[in-house]
């Protein structure tokens, strides 16, 4: 059975990540019940641990991983290290005494165990003691149920909030107190009226400008480095990094840049601009960029499209520089020198770029019919796909030069 690994960030009250719930398709129907819910998740762990990696999908944090009754009444669970993976239990029906037995074993084995999609019933009292961890489905419940429900047994589990969609969300629940968090409220614009509105960097803005030249000019660009103290010691870093394979020490701006190259300079300076927006609140989401970013760069030279390939690596990295700035995308693009098939990709506009990062959207999302129905899955094989994203990952680690 064909499988697609998707993973969401969980976060903890520092927005920190905790860990990431790892995605699955579970058939051609995308059922969730019988036989293909027990074999999904055995293809899920078969291909995290052996196929791809469980280190480059979490970066070892915990890997919350569904897993059936059956399953966690089978041998699967010790398999897996105990140390960073949850298993997520999902309970509809009355609780039986197995379930609460087979809890019980895989936490005596060191295991975490998480209850997901959590509604609370009486019957489930003895399944919350063999609990750590209970997830709600935020929107789905009641606040006051929710309010009650933390209150009465905090001290003896962790809250998860699921879905949450937007910053208010996310401070109502944290309020209420929740441990962690999940959803896409990362990714949505944090608009709050007395917060300034980040700008990008202007000495890098003009380097970028000096590369788009038809002849760029490596003088004014080393006056531009070399007036900001910080960019000066980031471009020394990373052109006398491993990364780059510098036998020789480089303790020059002039030779520093021509190490570099103006194709990798152009990039590296839009990786820089980037990051330096980081904070604690959007680390997760600049994160994502850059491994879109990345991702549509293998996928379009996988595909035959290489020549054009660094179009796609810049339609992924700025796909949310909207909301990283809390601008308009319109605003955004007026201060940056990109190609008209990249703006109109960032603009919603139909082209090749903008079908790609659909497509990967779809895939972070975990839209499993939306990403079936498009021919890339069919040209490149899911396990090649699985593999370049994990490529991806892999890369946007490395980026900590």
């Amino acid at each position: 059975m064909d499988v697609f690994i998707a993973r969401q960030p969980i976060f903890d009250r520092n927005l920190h990540i905790y860990g990431y719930e790892l995605l699955y398709r579970q058939g051609q129907d995308n059922s969730f019940s019988g036989i293909d819910d027990n074999r999904a998740t055995v293809e899920l762990i078969y291909n995290s641990f052996v196929v791809f990696g469980m280190h480059d999908l979490t970066d070892d944090a915990k890997a919350f991983i569904n897993f059936s009754k059956d399953l966690v009444d089978s041998d699967i669970p010790s398999l897996l290290p105990n140390h960073n993976v949850v298993l997520e239990i999902l309970e509809r029906k009355e609780v039986v005494q197995s379930t609460v037995e087979a809890c019980k074993r895989v936490r005596e084995m060191g295991y975490l165990v998480a209850l997901d999609d959590f509604v609370f019933d009486q019957s489930y009292l003895p399944l919350i003691e063999t609990a750590d961890i209970i997830k709600i489905e935020y929107p789905a419940v009641n606040e006051e149920l929710q309010r009650k429900l933390i209150k009465k047994f905090h001290t003896k589990v962790k809250f998860v909030a699921e879905k949450i969609e937007t910053r208010e969300e996310f401070l109502r629940a944290y309020e209420m107190g929740y441990d962690y968090f999940q959803g896409y409220f990362f990714s949505k614009p944090s608009i709050i009226n007395s917060k300034e509105i980040v700008s990008l960097n202007s000495n890098i803005l003009k380097i970028i400008q000096e590369l788009k030249m038809p002849e760029p000019n490596y003088a004014v660009i080393g006056n531009i480095v070399q007036s900001d103290l910080g960019l000066t010691y980031k471009i020394f870093k990373l052109a006398n990094s491993i990364y780059f394979g510098t036998k020789n020490k480089i303790n020059s701006i002039p030779q520093a840049l021509a190490h570099l190259g103006l194709k990798e300079l152009y990039r590296w300076s839009s990786i820089i601009m980037l990051k330096d927006l980081q904070n604690i609140e959007n680390a997760e989401l600049i994160k994502l960029s850059l491994i879109r970013g990345k991702l549509m760069e293998l996928l379009a030279s996988e595909l035959g499209d290489k020549m054009s390939s660094s179009e796609f690596f810049f339609t992924g990295m700025f796909s949310s520089i909207d909301v990283l700035l809390n601008k308009s995308m319109e605003q955004v693009l007026q201060s940056l020198s990109l190609s008209d098939h990249v703006k109109l990709a960032l603009l919603g506009q139909d082209n090749k770029q903008r079908r790609l990062l659909n497509f990967i959207i779809d895939f972070e999302n975990a839209q499993w019919s939306e990403v079936e129905n498009q021919n890339l899955i069919n040209k490149l094989g899911i396990k090649r796909f699985m593999l370049l994203y994990v490529e991806a990952i892999k890369w946007t680690r490395s980026l900590d030069y």
